[in-house]
């Protein structure tokens, strides 16, 4: 029989656990099976893949020799990352969705191992069982599921923060100097790999042993104080040194000057992404009402005195995360991204907290192991998510239109080659990257010699091409004249 520990108790919470993986494969992996993504996904698998086939360089990456034949508009680091799953799973869509179904493993589990180690440094051991709310938290906003299905790099930038600020915890709470010395180096090596993941935006971490002090017991200023200095002063280090080599220093300097310089300064996004962090934040606020409802008058009177330390020390982490963002000519809600497992942990402890301190109804429901029933409905769920991830597997759920043609056109000209495009359709984005990724196909203007072209619907062919006949409402593809069998050519094929 099933007996409730009292307040405090570490018991195990299986039944809430349970429900969050659930929910999470719900909101995540039907959308994951199918085909489909952000511009920027497709652009970034087609370089990692461009790589892993050997073109392009890890400091020179390839995307398309008609639009960024040297891509510098991020550090590579992601891109070989992923340039590696592709060497062993091969050419398919579902590569990249492996790739980002393990950075959702690893964010999870460094939430967790953070939680652990914050809920101890803070004397709230007993929190410690609760480590599935910022869970909760983490995938209930919306823009989780977006992120990971559609392989941005934030997704990979996250994973290294969430590392650093761990390694920086462990360096504050250290018992001497020497430890302390060797955990602040490596969170500066995670430092550097969130830098070289997304850029400037990952170095929040540097100031996270300030940021961290108010949640520990028995830290004083001196600790961290030397752990600031000595984690920025590696990760500049290493990162001096790494510029040593021509290529890099080559690349750094062309992603700085058109990334960074050239988007620096308050701009008229900021308000905006203000707003998009307070849309993000909303459904973890939501959760942790919800729960306030449910538990209704039964919290204790210092429930939320006992984590104010703790939890506001995450906010800010998440904070110094986010609002920098909006300096900069920056209007994207997926750059948030590496702030919200942040936030979801200092949320967390707040709810955390309420619930712990609620009646013995609330623990006993949150302790109970799982019965028969829940673990029917919960396989049953479990399931039917699985059923509906593989039903979805190769079919396209986002551009149809371009999918659709240009498996018509490869399936005639080959995959592989470089097209003439008409100026009108080069700055269609969308174009170049699904031609690259799943047809390895490039759209070059102005290449005078190709045998095939890329043209508007319903556009005369130029003088020295003519019209296949394959074509769509929005794009026709022309052949350099080759004689008057070129149709039925095209119509075996």
């Amino acid at each position: 029989m099933f007996e409730p520990r009292g307040p405090g108790s570490t018991a195990p919470h299986s039944r809430p656990l349970i429900g969050t993986v659930v929910l999470a494969g719900f909101l995540l992996l039907p959308s994951m099976a199918s085909v489909g993504m952000f511009v920027d996904g497709i652009m970034y698998a087609a370089i990692s893949r461009n790589l892993a086939v050997g073109v392009g360089s890890i400091w020179a990456p390839h995307f398309s020799e008609g639009l960024f034949p040297v891509f510098h508009q991020h550090p590579p680091l992601v891109f070989w990352l992923q340039s590696l799953l592709f060497r062993v799973l091969g050419d398919s869509y579902l590569t990249e969705r492996i790739y980002d179904l393990s950075l959702v493993f690893a964010t999870a589990l460094l939430i967790r191992v953070l939680w652990s180690r914050i809920t101890l440094a803070s004397g709230l051991k007993k929190l410690s069982a609760y480590w599935w709310l910022p869970l909760l938290l983490w995938v209930v906003v919306p823009k989780w599921s977006w992120a990971y299905r559609n392989n941005v790099l934030e997704n990979s930038m996250a994973v290294f923060c969430l590392l650093s600020v761990l390694l920086v915890l462990c360096a504050l709470r250290a018992p001497t100097v020497g430890r302390a010395l060797i955990f602040s180096v490596v969170a500066s090596g995670a430092a550097l790999l969130a830098f070289l993941a997304k850029g400037p935006v990952g170095l929040f971490v540097l100031v996270s042993p300030v940021l961290l002090l108010p949640a520990l017991r028995h830290v004083d200023w001196r600790r961290s104080a030397f752990g600031l200095a000595v984690v920025s002063v590696v990760f500049f280090g290493l990162l001096g040194l790494l510029t040593a080599w021509p290529e890099v220093r080559e690349m750094l300097i062309a992603y700085w000057r058109d990334q960074v310089a050239g988007r620096a300064g308050i701009s008229g996004a900021d308000s905006g992404m203000v707003l998009e962090l307070a849309k993000k934040v909303a459904p973890m606020l939501l959760v942790l009402a919800g729960l306030r409802l449910w538990i209704w008058r039964g919290a204790g009177a210092d429930w939320a005195s006992r984590v104010r330390a703790p939890a506001a020390a995450m906010l800010a982490v998440g904070l110094s995360a986010s609002l920098p963002l909006a300096l900069g000519d920056l209007d994207s809600a997926h750059y948030l991204i590496p702030a919200l497992p942040f936030f979801a942990l200092g949320f967390g402890l707040v709810g955390a907290s309420m619930l712990d301190e609620a009646e013995e109804r609330i623990r006993t429901t949150l302790e109970r192991r799982p019965g028969r029933l829940f673990m029917l409905v919960s396989g049953v769920a479990a399931a039917a998510i699985l059923v509906e991830s593989a039903g979805r597997i190769g079919e396209v759920r986002k551009n149809g239109d371009y999918h659709v043609f240009l498996a018509r056109v490869s399936a005639v000209t080959g995959e592989g080659r470089s097209f003439a495009v008409d100026a009108a359709l080069y700055d269609d984005w969308y174009l170049h990257a699904i031609a690259q990724r799943y047809y390895r196909i490039s759209l070059v203007p102005g290449l005078a010699d190709a045998e095939w072209r890329l043209a508007p619907a319903r556009e005369e062919s130029p003088p020295a091409y003519r019209d296949t006949g394959l074509s769509s409402g929005d794009w026709v593809l022309q052949r350099r004249a080759v004689g008057p069998g070129l149709r039925e050519e095209i119509d075996e094929k």
